[in-house]
């Protein structure tokens, strides 16, 4: 009583004006950095920007990624390149955008590979929750089983029936390991009991240069990867894994409607490294719902379906697609240790 009448601040008393202190600070630091990351937002982007596509030149995913860097160049004025970085079940790809400086210079275009590495190996060099920030959704597109011409087979009924005369079984090919067009093969196999063997490709690009020269029977590829060469009469496509006929092959019956409760969608999704601030994310994701609106996007990416998304969006969407794929991968003791 005698330290407060005196003017003496007591142990308790010093401790409170610490606190305050403290927080004030913790405040003014929390202001300082909001209004830094708008600043950077609205000068963003001041040199050039990396996009990565996990997959070889020439897939749909590379067509998107080269469509949305030349959009981004003529919008903003800075040079927007695509390096691929294939391999690994794109593993190689998202483990550069992990690693990278969160300042929104290094993105990359994920795909469903995303959501099923995890289930796939226990030994990422990244965790797919707590490394990436997500940015929008691209686009999305169903599998389609396409084969050679010479093929026998011209419907999913002949390819079982064929399937059974065959002592050494089936080859198809995938885009790797736990690709979307891996997993609607293995539901197919599962749903048909078939026998087929997954030739194991870096991409589906280089998959597909097989199969149009012969060396592959079939091949389960998206939509958008073969569509010129199916129209051409290079090859033809014996399903579609979508719902219902899809729009830009509408003569190809669904697995579903031939008899096989098969229903898969590959998808496609703009991320960056966790911790980019939210001002470069917002305008990112402003720019990707202004570009897939333009309407000279080409022929390539009319075959799939654009659609963006809110970067919360694309995180549940990605959670789900994890939760949904896990339990087939562990029943099958798919692995790609």
């Amino acid at each position: 009583m005698d330290d407060l009448v005196a003017g003496k601040l007591t142990p308790i008393g010093t401790l409170a004006r610490c606190v305050i202190g403290f927080a004030a600070a913790l405040i003014s630091a929390a202001i300082v950095a909001t209004t830094a990351s708008a600043q950077s937002a609205d000068t963003y982007p001041e040199r050039g920007i990396q996009i990565i596509v996990p997959f070889p030149p020439g897939g749909s995913v590379d067509v998107l990624g080269r469509t949305i860097a030349q959009k981004l160049n003529e919008a903003w004025g800075k040079p927007v390149v695509v390096e691929n970085r294939a391999g690994a079940s794109t593993i190689i790809g998202t483990t550069a955008l992990a690693k990278a400086p969160p300042d929104g210079y290094t993105l990359m275009i994920a795909v469903s590979s995303h959501t099923t590495n995890p289930s796939l190996s226990a030994k990422l060099p990244f965790d797919p929750r707590k490394d990436f920030a997500s940015v929008s959704l691209l686009a999305r597109a169903p599998v389609v089983l396409y084969a050679h011409p010479s093929f026998p087979p011209n419907n999913l009924k002949e390819l079982v029936a064929y399937a059974k005369t065959q002592d050494k079984g089936l080859n198809f090919a995938s885009a790797g390991v736990g690709t979307m067009t891996h997993l609607t093969a293995e539901q197919f196999k599962a749903t048909a009991k078939v026998e087929m063997t997954h030739i194991i490709y870096r991409g589906g690009t280089p998959a597909m240069n097989d199969l149009i020269a012969g060396h592959l029977p079939m091949q389960f590829g998206t939509v958008g990867q073969a569509l010129p060469q199916y129209k051409a009469g290079a090859l033809k496509a014996l399903a579609v894994s979508s719902e219902t006929r899809y729009p830009s092959i509408p003569e190809v019956p669904t697995f579903k409607e031939q008899g096989f409760d098969v229903v898969t969608t590959e998808w496609f999704g703009l991320l960056a490294p966790a911790g980019t601030p939210n001002p470069i994310i917002d305008k990112l994701n402003a720019e990707m719902k202004r570009i897939l609106k333009s309407p000279d996007l080409g022929e390539r990416l009319t075959a799939i379906e654009l659609a963006t998304s809110t970067p919360a969006e694309l995180d549940a969407f990605i959670l789900a697609e994890t939760n949904r794929w896990s339990p087939l991968i562990k029943s099958l003791k798919l692995t790609i240790e």
